[in-house]
Formats: structure tokens, C-alpha cells, sequence
């Protein structure tokens, strides 16, 4: 016959107040962390599926950090190029072009040309706006002020780059071969066409941003463009660059530069164009150069319902975004959190087990004669 010693029962009473005392702290913590599980090894299959599920929430935060950020910079944006194109379109430059050119005394030209003028730099001010620390309508180089005034020429810059380029025509005498010198005429073509290069390359900067559309590369390594959100704008797009057919402005600034010298130049008292009389077509170029600004004007307005387009789908993507967030957010605290009604309860009765094992110690004999022979 097998005989419980004292020493047995108080090992196992131990044994079983100590498990009291850890349920009774597991639940206490459960209680005070509200969490189902507060390492890995306490339930692998749940934390696992919330790593996952984190992993999931963090890349969706910050798409929807980036999202916010474009949502803001093209809203500025919009908001700045409505500005210019109203200035230009309909407030100030054209109306101010084709008065003077409409202005059968002549005597409103040369106050027009001042109002052109102060258009004209309004307008590269607006278009020099920022959005936190970068410029908005640099392209991929926020860095840099976009559009600035060469003090030599009067030319429109681009990143120091003239907006005019392009109007070189290709000298008529015979190409020089590669290692022979260059005439002086033949480099003034080549640096114009390497200037016109570069406005046609800033035109194209993109600056692709994850904004959750997928982000992927190609076998090649290259970024999936339809993956990602191109959130470069450059200033070039909406005001236009180089020289047309005509060798007349493209952009729309210095179109308004041209047609304010023109009208600058008319008689102070007459109105009359060519008041110096060394510029015959000032008329016919101010009739060709107004009729071209009404054009460069309609491709900028289409440009901003673009962007308009661009700031809505941005907008909504946010939205979807945000509603991801959440429902992941959802799904992590419904695994990790307890429901706090079941943990308080589970506390109590823990509290009870460990209480009531305090009580049964207090009954337990004193160790026996026969213990202490043992």
C-alpha cells in the first residue's frame, strides 16, 4: 500500500499554487493589455496570420501617406495653373492683346504692354509655387526654382534651359565632319538643338510613386509604368517650349513677352506700330503672335482639365485606400485584441481558483512524526 506522506501532499500543493498563481497572472495581463497573445510561442497560428496582416497594413500606410501628399500637391496645383490660365485667358493677357491690337487711336498700346508685362512675371511667380519643400512644376528636381529670367537676353529659363530653343535654323553651308572645327554658326545650331533636347527630356521626368496600383518591374528589372503613379509636373507641359514652324514662341509667356515689346515699341502719342522704324511687321507679327497666344492658351486650359482628372483619381484612390486601412486595422485588432467582457471573467474566476488554493494550504496537517523519520 502506497502511504501520502505530508512532504507529497505540500510538493503537490505547491505545484498546484504556483499554476494558480500563473493562470491568475496570464489572465491579469490579458485584462490589463486587452491582447489575446503577447508572444509568438503563446499562439503561433494567430500570430503568424498578424505578422501578415501587419506586413499588409504597414505597405498599405504608406501608399496612403504617399497618396495624401500627391492628393495635396496636385490640388495645388490645379489650383495654381487655374490661377495663371484665368490671368492669361481671360482677365489680363488676352484681353489685353487683342485690345491693343482692336485700339483704333493706338494710345492704350504702350499702358497694354505694361499690362502684359506684369502678367507675364505674375505668372512665373505662380508657376514657382511650392508644396512643402519642393517646387511644384519642376519636373523631378524640386529642388530648383523652374522657371527664372536670363538678365543677358530677357529669355524665359527652364531649369537655366531657354524655353525658346529650337529657333536656330540649320546653316546652309556644309556640315562639319566629326574631329574638324566647328563654324560659329554651326555651333550656335548645335547648342540650340542640345537646349531644345533638354526641354524635351524635362517635358518626359517622371518621378514614380507607390500610391497602391500594384507596384511591379518587368523581367527586365524596369519599373511597371501602369504600376505606379507618375507624380512629376513639370511647367514645360502647361506653358509650352520651343519654336514652331514660324520660328514664333511656343510658350505661352513669351508669347506675351513678344506681343508687350511689340505694342512698348508703338508711338507714345499715335499708337502707331513700328515707331522706331526699324521693325516694319510689328502689326502683322502682333495680328499672328495674338492669334498664336489664344492657341497656346487653349492646349494650357486643356492641360489643367488633365490635371483636374489626375487630382480626382488621386482623391479617390485615397478614399480606397483609406478604407483598406481600416479594414485591415479591422481584422489585426479582432485577432489580437480580447473581448475585454470574457478576459474579466476569466480573470475572476482565476482570481477565485488562486484564493480558494490559498485557503486549502491554510487546512493542510503539519508534517508528522513519520515524516520527519522519513
Amino acid at each position: 500500500m502506497m502511504r501520502i506522506t505530508t512532504n507529497g501532499v505540500l510538493r503537490g500543493y505547491r505545484s498546484s499554487l504556483a499554476r494558480s498563481a500563473s493562470n491568475l497572472n496570464a489572465a491579469r495581463n490579458t485584462v490589463l493589455t486587452r491582447r489575446n497573445f503577447n508572444s509568438y510561442a503563446e499562439d503561433p497560428a494567430a500570430a503568424t496570420q498578424s505578422f501578415k496582416l501587419r506586413r499588409s497594413f504597414s505597405r498599405t500606410s504608406d501608399q496612403l501617406t504617399n497618396s495624401t501628399a500627391l492628393v495635396n500637391k496636385f490640388e495645388s496645383a490645379w489650383s495654381t495653373i487655374q490661377t495663371v490660365v484665368s490671368d492669361l485667358g481671360n482677365a489680363q493677357a488676352k484681353v489685353a492683346a487683342l485690345s491693343g491690337l482692336t485700339d483704333s487711336s493706338g494710345a492704350a498700346r504702350q499702358p497694354l504692354a505694361e499690362v502684359l508685362n506684369q502678367t507675364a512675371e505674375s505668372a512665373v511667380q505662380s508657376l514657382n509655387a511650392k508644396y512643402a519643400d519642393s517646387f511644384i512644376f519642376a519636373g523631378s528636381d524640386g529642388l530648383n526654382v523652374p522657371f527664372s529670367w536670363d538678365s543677358a537676353t530677357g529669355n524665359l529659363l527652364f531649369r537655366g534651359v531657354n524655353v525658346n530653343a529650337g529657333g536656330v535654323e540649320k546653316p546652309a553651308t556644309a556640315e562639319p565632319a566629326a574631329g574638324d572645327p566647328v563654324p560659329a554658326e554651326w555651333q550656335a545650331y548645335y547648342d540650340d538643338q542640345a537646349d531644345l533636347k533638354k526641354l524635351q527630356d524635362m517635358s518626359k521626368e517622371t518621378q514614380y510613386i507607390d500610391v497602391g496600383l500594384g507596384l511591379q518591374e518587368n523581367l527586365g528589372g524596369d519599373l511597371v509604368s501602369s504600376s505606379a503613379f507618375n507624380g512629376a509636373l513639370s511647367g514645360l507641359n502647361f506653358m509650352g517650349f520651343g519654336r514652331d514652324a514660324e520660328g514664333d514662341p511656343k510658350n505661352v509667356i513669351s508669347l506675351m513677352k513678344e506681343i508687350s515689346n511689340i505694342f512698348a515699341r508703338c508711338d507714345k502719342d499715335t499708337g502707331n506700330f513700328n515707331a522706331d522704324g526699324t521693325h516694319p511687321t510689328d502689326e502683322a507679327d502682333a495680328t499672328r503672335l495674338t492669334k498664336k497666344l489664344e492657341d497656346a492658351l487653349g492646349k494650357a486650359t486643356s492641360q489643367h482639365t488633365q490635371l483636374d482628372v489626375n487630382a480626382k483619381f488621386l482623391k479617390t484612390n485615397e478614399e480606397q485606400l483609406e478604407l483598406t486601412a481600416d479594414t485591415l486595422n479591422q481584422q489585426i485588432l479582432s485577432l489580437e485584441q480580447c473581448d475585454l467582457a470574457d478576459a474579466i471573467t476569466a480573470f475572476s474566476w482565476a482570481q477565485y481558483c488562486y484564493n480558494a488554493a490559498l485557503k486549502v494550504g491554510n487546512s493542510i496537517l503539519s508534517q508528522s512524526l513519520i515524516d520527519y523519520m522519513n
